[in-house]
């Protein structure tokens, strides 16, 4: 037998597991992040001042049991995101402790499509309480920069301005139960000016990069304004989480970023080039194996 015949066969078997393995980093799918969702999500919201504490049901319209339940959501909470299948879903909302068959005090269904976060709103005075459907989007602001929108939620003005103590205009006469598009702010600490007619207030917030937040206006106790701020999302690619957020008194709040360092398409492409590395490293090690069998083979021969 030839004796270089191993080597060059070693050798073809490097070059094609080097190109095995670069194709296949190439046609690697994407990661989770960038894979379009399957899934849609819906949060509440309870935005009626002088209605009661409420339990909150989800069920599917084909019927079932309750997919998701909340106890006791109280005036200002907002939910966290449940994540549902796309379909149509009812959500109601019974007063806290009340008997079981209690009519509920409000009945909405939602239509869920994948990719898309909603938020179901009780809205008004009790005498007029009514729901209403946002559409959120959780498009990431460009770096450097936080995305915020605001929702007219207050029953004692009829119309609201929202700037900031720096001239950029959130909302222009804002109406009740009305949400404005999203607005790009640089992050960082933003104090507000609210006004409706004669009524005036101040808010406090600071924006974390990258972070998308709703600016809930809402009743006080003395009948003025107040604003609860609400992240909707906190950085790209995240999936809508978080506990129920709790609003009412609150004028200032820290949005905090929760982009994790382990995950993403730079560590993806990392561990693809690690993968293609270890590929290099088997056959190479097989390489020098060979080349020394065949330095003792010859050896023998001669």
């Amino acid at each position: 037998m030839n004796p270089t015949r191993p080597l060059r066969l070693a050798r073809a078997a490097l070059a094609l597991a080097a190109v095995s393995a670069l194709a296949a980093l190439g046609a690697a799918p994407a990661s989770a992040a960038e894979a379009p969702p399957a899934t849609g999500w819906v949060r509440v919201a309870h935005l009626s001042p002088d209605t009661k504490s409420v339990d909150v049901t989800l069920t599917a319209l084909g019927g079932g049991g309750a997919a998701f339940e909340l106890d006791g959501v109280a005036y200002g909470a907002v939910s966290p995101y449940w994540t549902l299948q796309p379909g149509t879903y009812v959500v109601s909302m019974v007063p806290s402790d009340a008997p079981d068959g209690t009519a509920p005090v409000i009945e909405q269904s939602v239509d869920v499509s994948a990719g898309t976060p909603l938020t179901v709103a009780a809205l008004g005075r009790n005498a007029v309480l009514r729901t209403t459907v946002f559409t959120d989007d959780l498009t990431p602001p460009a770096d450097g920069q936080a995305r915020v929108r605001v929702v007219q939620a207050s029953t004692t003005a009829s119309e609201v301005d929202v700037a900031t103590t720096t001239g950029t205009l959130l909302a222009t006469r804002a109406a009740q139960g009305t949400a404005t598009g999203y607005t790009s702010v640089p992050a960082g600490p933003w104090s507000l000016d609210l006004s409706a007619g004669a009524v005036t207030a101040k808010a406090d917030l600071d924006l974390a990069p990258g972070s998308v937040a709703s600016l809930f206006v809402l009743d006080d106790a003395s009948n003025g304004l107040v604003v609860s701020p609400v992240l909707d999302s906190a950085a790209v690619g995240d999936l809508p989480t978080g506990g129920i957020q709790t609003g009412g008194g609150a004028t200032a709040v820290h949005v905090a970023s929760t982009t994790s360092a382990a995950s993403g398409p730079l560590v993806d492409g990392l561990l693809g080039v690690l993968s293609v590395l270890g590929v290099f490293a088997a056959v190479a090690g097989g390489l020098a194996l060979i080349a020394r069998r065949s330095s003792v083979g010859t050896g023998r021969a001669s």
